[in-house]
Parts: structure tokens; sequence; C-alpha cells
């Protein structure tokens, strides 16, 4: 019993969810949220035992005292409630024990000098979360004991990573504002000229207007090319002031994009690469002064050209053949090969096989 005179007969299985019917009702008082739809929730890390709000206060408001649950002898104080945040209150307790462990095992990767180093520090930190989470009561002792002299004994090294971490998030806090804020001025820039060039072509409009309305008859042309020399000069002057105004902050994800410049060119399959002969002329003037009777025929003939056959392809063809060897020279391109026999040598380099041909004997 405690001093409160509040007791419960039954303790919960942190491991399974409570039933459905008792989800909305308080353990300690009984009270539904029926009744009251403004009832809150509380637990404590020490025992996770959930119990309302109102049962909070009067419980534990006067200073610390134990668990109203049955069996539970755990000392429990008001400032240690707080709202679970997940349903499953095995999940929050494993959340928690984590965070906890978290913060005191806060090395990284570059305190340890091999990448298997870290590797066993990371199987050591799941080992001991394993136990505190999921261990018997003596396995969680001597993981409470590990964390406390690990604590201990690495006070200062804790602290500088803790202070490490808070200046790495400070600096990405900072980098993101600067990021958000340099996307803001932008986008007010860009819609300051959109304004402005909306406003220049209005004035165009009406400069152009009133000058070809004043201009003397005959003299619209000239009027016009005023006006348009006047603008060409505006437009240089705004991209030089657009170019010194630029700032030189790079903001990742936000850079520019420079457009392709596509040429209007034909399509070229060969990327190009050149594959017409440079020691011929192929120009169709030329190609008309190559005649033959075939060639004659083809030219003359509707039946040729109706299924699309052109004799100055054909002349394309054979000249790119006839002159594709044109400064290619086969002793450079040969290789030097071994002969089998001195005598076969010696015919190679003279030619005189003196009428007979020495084979082996194979029997």
């Amino acid at each position: 019993m405690s001093r409160a005179g509040v007791s419960i007969r039954h303790a919960t299985d942190l491991n399974a969810p409570p039933p459905p019917d008792q989800d909305e009702t308080c353990p300690v008082c009984k009270t539904t949220r029926y009744f009251n739809r403004d009832m809150e929730f509380r637990i404590n890390p020490e025992c996770y035992h959930r119990m309302c709000k109102t049962c909070v206060e009067r419980i534990f408001k006067d200073g610390p005292n134990q668990c109203p649950y049955a069996g539970c002898h755990k000392t429990l104080r008001l400032r240690g409630f707080k709202t679970a945040f997940f349903a499953d209150l095995a999940v929050e307790r494993e959340v928690d024990i984590r965070r906890r462990v978290a913060a005191v095992f806060n090395k990284v990767e570059e305190d340890f000098e091999t990448l298997d180093d870290y590797n066993e520090y990371l199987e050591r930190v799941e080992v001991l979360t394993c136990d505190l989470v999921y261990g018997t009561d003596e396995q969680r002792r001597k993981a409470e004991a590990e964390l406390g002299e690990w604590e201990v004994k690495h006070k200062a090294d804790i602290e500088r990573n803790r202070r490490l971490a808070r200046e790495t998030a400070d600096a990405r806090q900072r980098r993101i504002a600067a990021e958000e804020e340099e996307a803001r001025q932008r986008r007010l820039r860009e819609h300051q000229e959109e304004l402005e060039e909306k406003a220049n072509a209005k004035r165009f409009r009406e400069e152009m207007l009133d000058s070809l309305q004043s201009a003397e008859m005959g003299r619209a042309t000239e009027a016009m090319d005023k006006i348009m020399l006047k603008k060409r000069g505006h437009n240089k002057r705004d991209a030089a002031l657009g170019a010194a105004g630029s700032s030189g902050l790079s903001i990742r994800g936000l850079r520019e994009k420079k457009a392709v410049v596509v040429e209007n060119k034909p399509y070229d399959p060969y990327g190009g690469v050149r594959v017409m002969p440079e020691r011929v002329d192929l120009s169709p003037e030329k190609l008309a002064l190559y005649s033959n009777e075939w060639v004659e025929e083809t030219r003359t003939k509707p039946k040729f050209k109706a299924g699309g056959y052109s004799p100055d392809e054909y002349l394309t063809r054979a000249l790119f053949e006839a002159f594709s060897g044109l400064g290619v020279f086969v002793d450079e391109e040969k290789v030097e090969r071994s002969v089998a026999t001195a005598g076969a040598k010696e015919a190679a380099m003279t030619g005189d096989t003196g009428g007979r041909m020495d084979v082996d004997d194979p029997f």
C-alpha cells in the first residue's frame, strides 16, 4: 500500500498492449474517457506504468512516492512523468533505452583507427542495448553497471562528442537557413525582374506607337530603327548590370541550369566522323563527267529512276572503294614472320627454289 492509499492488484505486462476496454481507462482511478474527454495519460521511464494526469498529480505532487501498481516497488517523482509517444509501451521503453545508451556511447567512426575497431564498438553497444531491453534481471544489472562505468571512465570524451554534435547541428541549421534565405531572395529577384520586363515591354510599345504617330510621312521605318536601337542599348546595359551584381554564393540544389545549345543541323548518324573520301571530288558536277553505256542508261530511262536508284550513289561508292587504299603502305602494315627452315628463308629472299621442293619424310 502506498502513502496515498492507492494500490492495484494485478501488474500489467509491458510486452502486451492494454485491452481495448482499458485503453481509455485509467488503471488507478478507473476513470474512462467517456466521463472525462480531456483525460491525458502519463508514464514514468522508471517502470512505464500508465496512469492519468489527475492521478499523477494527486499521488506525486507532495514528493516522491511508490508506484501504485501492485508488485512495482519503484519510487517515482512527478518530474519524471511524460506523455508516451508510441501506443505500444514496449516500443516506448526500447526507444528511451536506446536514446540513453546513445548519449553515453556517442563515439563516431572518426574516433577509431580502423573500421574493425569501429564495428566492434558498435557490436558492443548493440549487445549492451539488447541486454537492457530484453535481458534478464541479472543481465540488466550487469548492463547498467557497464553503462555507468563507461560514463565515468570516458566522461571527458562524452562531453567533447556532445559539444561537437551540437556544433555540427548548429552549422547544419545555419546552412539550411542560408539556403532558404538565398532561395527566397532569388525568387524575389526573379519576380521583380518579371515585373520590370513587363513594364519595359509596355513602355516600349507605347513609345513605338507615339513615335509612329508623330513621325513624318514616309519616316516610319527610320523611327522604328531608332526605337530598336534604343531597346538594344537598354538590353546590353541590363545584361552588364546583372553580370556585375550576380552573387558568388553557390547554393546546393539551387544552381542555375544551363540550357543545352542545340544547333539546327541535319542529323549525322556518324557523329561528326568524316567517312567520305578526301582525295577525290564527289560533287554532282564531277560525277556527271563519269559516263559509260550502263550509267547513261540508268540516267535516262525512267524505269530505273522509279525504283529510287541513283547512278551518283553507284559512282560515289565505286570511287570511294577505288581511293580508299591511298595513303596505306603495305610494308608498314606487314608483320615480320619467322621462316621454318634456312632453305625456305633463302628461297623467300632470292625467289629461287631450284626446281625442287624438300619435304620431311614422316616415315
